[in-house]
């Protein structure tokens, strides 16, 4: 992950404006996007209390147990922080972002989402999304940030709130969709939340390639059923109180959804993010293609990364290259189970991204299962086996720290989910 930034990640999906739905992995991903699905219960609903119809309501608890054979030293790993890019106590697992402690059962997240989707003819066009949230995930989150960019650019309420933004459909043309507040990243084939991704832990673009979050407004436009753009104004990656420098960064994007089978999105980030420069920028093009049932029941995710940053070494020196890509298919054998398999590549050239220059490889390995509990909850459990490649010694090893160049891990998410 490049010094001055850490990642959402990004939802997988974007709802547009007023009634274009970015479309889930088919039966794929249990709990999609950033912006709710018009299949997420309405409180109002769900608690018989009529003042809270239109609000949509959903939550989750996550947890995880993992394994890693090479069973580092705590007491190494955590004296040698300062060369990590993931910046967290009591990491056993490198590499990842929130599945880090090896061998203790951990609760990676609890978080409940309330939005009123902006609707021309409701309460005036406006809405909100709110999402709060405590556990592992949010503390790592904020104490990596801190490490990369310093005091002062996230706040302590961050560590509870994830998402807090107010939105306003204008009545121009098929209606101007407008959000303000603090955002997680639009940016990634992941998101901060496990229970909308397809895998226990989190792949290595999302860990090294892209921001978390930003804070800041977006522009959403529909075009037509089929397409619609975006444009982001954000203060910067991961900032959400005081930024690093006055500038501002930019995020054009396009979402192309020609047909049910294959959906495409293509994002752009652009601004400066060194300390006290505004000269200096740095380019994050990303991509996802979301292509549905190819073959009955199989669903498939194609994703990659590029990005520049100028002058960003050796005292303004030289220019900082990463860029990876990687793809995700997930089968549903049964209504119940549906094992999904992730591959990635990341190139970073320069140690920018990652705090080791050279080249990364990572498979994973992930059966999902999962049952109804009865009033409106569901359980999850996804087994994993994973294993990580660098072309350098980047894996740490008893107390020997980055002495291997390779990480097997076998682990098991456990979510409930409303």
């Amino acid at each position: 992950m490049p010094s001055a930034r850490r990642r959402f990640s990004s939802p997988l999906l974007i709802l547009s404006l007023v009634s274009l739905a970015a479309p889930s992995l088919s039966r794929a991903a249990e709990v999609n996007g950033i912006w709710s699905e018009a299949s997420t219960k309405d409180a109002g609903d769900w608690t018989g209390v009529s003042w809270l119809k239109k609000i949509k309501i959903r939550g989750w608890f996550e947890s995880y147990f993992v394994h890693n054979t090479n069973e580092p030293s705590r007491t190494r790993v955590n004296s040698n922080q300062g060369s990590s890019i993931v910046k967290a106590t009591n990491t056993t697992i490198e590499g990842r972002t929130f599945d880090i402690h090896n061998d203790v059962p951990r609760i990676s997240l609890i978080e409940l989402e309330l939005e009123k989707v902006p609707t021309l003819g409701e309460w005036g066009g406006a809405g909100f999304k709110l999402d709060v949230n405590w556990g592992d995930t949010p503390e790592i989150i904020y104490d990596t940030i801190q490490g990369a960019l310093g005091e002062g650019v996230v706040h302590h309420a961050d560590k509870w709130i994830q998402h807090a933004s107010v939105g306003w459909v204008a009545p121009v043309g098929k209606g101007l969709r407008v959000d303000a507040g603090k955002l997680v990243t639009h940016i990634g084939a992941e998101t901060i939340e496990g229970i909308k991704n397809n895998h226990l832990s989190h792949g290595l673009l999302y860990s090294y390639a892209i921001p978390f979050q930003d804070t800041g407004f977006r522009l959403n436009y529909p075009w037509s059923d089929k397409i619609y753009t975006e444009l982001y104004v954000v203060r910067g990656w991961n900032v959400t109180t005081g930024d690093n420098n006055s500038g501002w960064t930019y995020g054009p994007s396009v979402g192309w959804l020609p047909n049910a089978w294959f959906n495409f999105y293509l994002n752009y980030l652009v601004g400066p993010e060194q300390r006290n420069n505004t000269s200096n920028l740095r380019h994050l093009v990303d991509f996802q293609a979301f292509i549905n049932n190819p073959i009955p029941k199989l669903n498939l995710i194609l994703f990659g990364d590029v990005g520049y940053e100028e002058n960003a070494l050796n005292s303004g020196a030289r220019n900082a290259h990463w860029n990876g890509f990687g793809g995700i298919a997930r089968y549903q054998v049964t209504d119940h189970l549906e094992p999904a398999v992730r591959m990635e590549y990341l190139h970073d050239r320069d140690g920018f991204a990652t705090g080791v220059a050279g080249n990364m490889y990572s498979v994973t390995a992930t059966l999902n299962y999962k049952m109804a509990l009865g009033k409106g909850f569901s359980f999850l459990v996804r087994p994993e086996y994973r294993f990580d490649k660098s072309s350098e010694n980047f894996f740490s090893s008893g107390s020997a720290f980055r002495s291997q160049t390779t990480q097997h891990t076998v682990g098991v998410g456990a979510y409930i989910y409303f």
